[in-house]
């Protein structure tokens, strides 16, 4: 089903002009009822002394695709 012209012209490039490819990521994240689930469960894990907090953070991010600069500071 083909979009209709103004409607294609409203959204066209709005969120990826204002956003880079991380943000739309964090977003996506953000809003995963499953992840937030289970970053809610590490945390807990980690807070229960259940787990090492490296050792739960560095599977958590390997099971999400996440990883992040390290910032001199």
């Amino acid at each position: 089903m083909p979009t209709p012209p103004g409607r294609r012209q409203r959204g066209a490039g709005r969120l990826s002009d204002a956003l880079g490819r991380a943000d739309i990521a964090a977003e996506f994240l953000r809003r995963n009822r499953t992840y937030r689930a289970e970053h809610a469960q590490m945390q807990t894990r980690i807070a229960s002394g259940a787990v090492a907090k490296d050792a739960a953070e560095a599977a958590f991010a390997r099971r999400w695709g996440l990883s992040f600069r390290h910032v001199a500071g």
